[in-house]
């Protein structure tokens, strides 16, 4: 059974778990990844899950062992569109032997995925349980891939231009600060190989104000269009912060960015499209349906007008020097 909340503010729904039990559900919350996250009320126990050790205190840590990153891909036909464009894409240049690092790499989706396809995975994350759970479902289904728990803006481990291609789906949009940003822009391009492919998700800052505020006229203020456009940050530590710590960013701001670090363009794309804006009725279509949609999707993924709105944006760039 699943109860589905709207929340602003992730403490308050918290505290509020704290005072009722609900031992045999599971909690459907709607989520400023803008995205429905699965909530096991058993994950808010201090540690419970992680052999009784204390949570980090990273922020966007704390906030991603609260939820099951496992189901984001999959949940519904807008979550499992913004993963098939993704692979669309990527098998269009992944083949097997290549050795491939994903510095975020969650649960696993993409690393499982190209692992059982003969890719070379490293997988890495900073969300300890997440790997937990990478390296038990990598055994459950005989699949071999090195993991390990990452930052990464650290990407020390590893030797420079060891990888053909780099995934990095994930990290930027978490980091509120330019110099943490470079790090990890820095570091993966250290690790790339020449001539290899930087594969770099972001959050459309253009989406998140027209999203919450045509779902909530609470954001609806001078206040948020200040946050979210012009500054495009927020923080854990804001009275108001909806989420965890995050940089919202634009299409042109992550192409200048590419630029900066030496990517030649190859393709940018709206991994979810207009299917957020739309999410009722793509996610009530059924297979049939759903599979015209994502084929008309895919067909215009690259459209900058389209680009412009969707939720999750993906720049893939040829490191050329």
């Amino acid at each position: 059974m699943h109860i589905k909340l709207n929340v602003l503010h992730q403490e308050k729904l918290f505290s509020l778990f704290s005072e009722v039990a609900f031992p045999k559900f599971e909690l459907l919350i709607l989520n400023t990844d803008f995205a429905c996250c699965i909530i096991n009320p058993s994950l808010l126990m201090t540690g419970e899950k992680m052999g009784n050790e204390k949570l980090t205190l990273n922020p966007v840590v704390q906030s991603y062992e609260k939820y099951d990153e496992d189901l984001r891909l999959s949940a519904d036909n807008v979550r499992r569109l913004e993963f098939m464009t993704a692979l669309e894409y990527m098998n269009k240049y992944l083949k097997p032997g290549d050795n491939v690092l994903d510095v975020a790499a969650g649960t696993g989706a993409y690393a499982l995925y190209y692992a059982a396809r003969g890719v070379q995975m490293t997988a890495l994350d900073i969300t300890p349980s997440y790997i937990d759970i990478l390296r038990q479902k990598a055994t459950d289904q005989n699949i071999h891939l090195t993991t390990s728990v990452n930052d990464a803006r650290d990407l020390s481990n590893f030797s420079d231009q060891s990888f053909d291609h780099v995934f990095c789906m994930g990290p930027l949009y978490h980091l509120p600060d330019a110099e943490d940003r470079e790090k990890v822009m820095s570091e993966c391009m250290r690790v790339l190989k020449s001539g290899g492919l930087l594969f770099l998700v972001y959050i459309n800052k253009f989406f998140v104000f027209s999203h919450l505020s045509s779902e909530n006229k609470q954001f609806l203020q001078e206040k948020w269009f200040q946050k979210i456009i012009k500054e495009g940050v927020m923080r854990s530590s804001d009275e108001d912060c909806f989420w965890t710590d995050t940089w919202f960013t634009t299409p042109s701001e992550i192409e200048a960015l590419a630029k900066e670090h030496h990517l030649e363009k190859v393709h940018h794309i709206a991994q979810d499209g207009i299917g957020r804006i739309l999410a009722d009725h793509v996610n009530a279509m059924n297979t049939e349906y759903f599979k015209r949609w994502t084929e008309f999707h895919i067909r215009t993924c690259e459209e900058p007008s389209i680009l412009g709105i969707s939720n999750h944006g993906l720049l893939i760039g040829k490191k050329i020097s």
